[in-house]
């Protein structure tokens, strides 16, 4: 049976700015995309989901992973799945870097585990994703990277966004050229969240992306105006929101 009308509000966070990420984000123009611009990381999840709750007419939250190679037709697919399945939560995968050939998403049940380092995920290799060997072509997950998440607004609202844990502000000034305290594993978290509630996980191993990985002190966010714009898929564009550059 065919669910409502499904409209996503698109959502990118973001202080890098990959070429080639970006064209296909700005490529996405079906849907309305709200891009927020040089806020850590922490401090952008807040201002997303409380604009897309105050926004009542989009159905589900979309993330558009500033660092994620994808096309706009894996945005399409996904939305068919919830138009035939109506997944409360369910994402693209990706490589976890270019080292590992791991898949960014896991099996493993952590809701008892202190996690920490990339061991613990117990990432599938990509090689049985992609060959089918968890099954073929949408899996349940308890773990999956926010690659191209699509979140039901039932589920956005039971949800933090909040992090897992923190970094603290020297460590931060050397990754983004900002000192103050950081929240980081939002994924993770959210991930942890829904396991609590008892919402389920899907993957569609269908929508596979690139992820481009950065390494730490290459790029910064102090100094750049901080902004948070609304790209209507009508062609308009809005300003919602701007703020003085971080300091230090």
């Amino acid at each position: 049976m065919r669910q409502p009308k499904i409209n996503p509000l698109a959502v990118t966070m973001g202080i890098r700015d990959f070429k080639p990420c970006q064209y296909w984000i700005r490529e996405t123009r079906f849907i309305d995309r709200l891009e927020i611009r040089n806020y850590m990381h922490d401090e952008a999840h807040q201002i997303a989901r409380d604009y897309f709750l105050a926004n009542p007419q989009y159905s589900h939250f979309l993330f558009l992973c500033e660092d994620m190679f994808f096309t706009p037709d894996h945005i399409r697919l996904l939305i068919k799945d919830v138009e035939e399945g109506d997944y409360p939560v369910i994402s693209g995968w990706s490589n976890v870097d270019w080292t590992h050939q791991e898949g960014n998403i896991s099996f493993r049940d952590m809701k008892n585990l202190v996690v920490r380092g990339r061991e613990v995920y117990q990432h599938p290799k990509i090689t049985d994703l992609v060959l089918g060997k968890h099954g073929f072509p949408i899996v349940k997950v308890w773990f999956m990277g926010t690659t191209l998440a699509m979140i039901k607004r039932e589920v956005v609202e039971k949800l933090s966004f909040g992090a897992y844990t923190n970094i603290d502000e020297g460590h931060t000034q050397k990754m983004f050229g900002v000192r103050r305290r950081f929240g980081i594993m939002q994924d993770f978290q959210l991930c942890l969240e829904c396991a609590r509630l008892g919402i389920p996980i899907y993957v569609d191993l269908r929508v596979f992306c690139a992820h481009m990985v950065q390494p730490i002190g290459t790029f910064t966010a102090k100094g750049k105006p901080r902004t948070v714009t609304l790209y209507s898929k009508s062609g308009t564009t809005r300003k919602i929101r701007e703020d003085e550059p971080y300091s230090r």
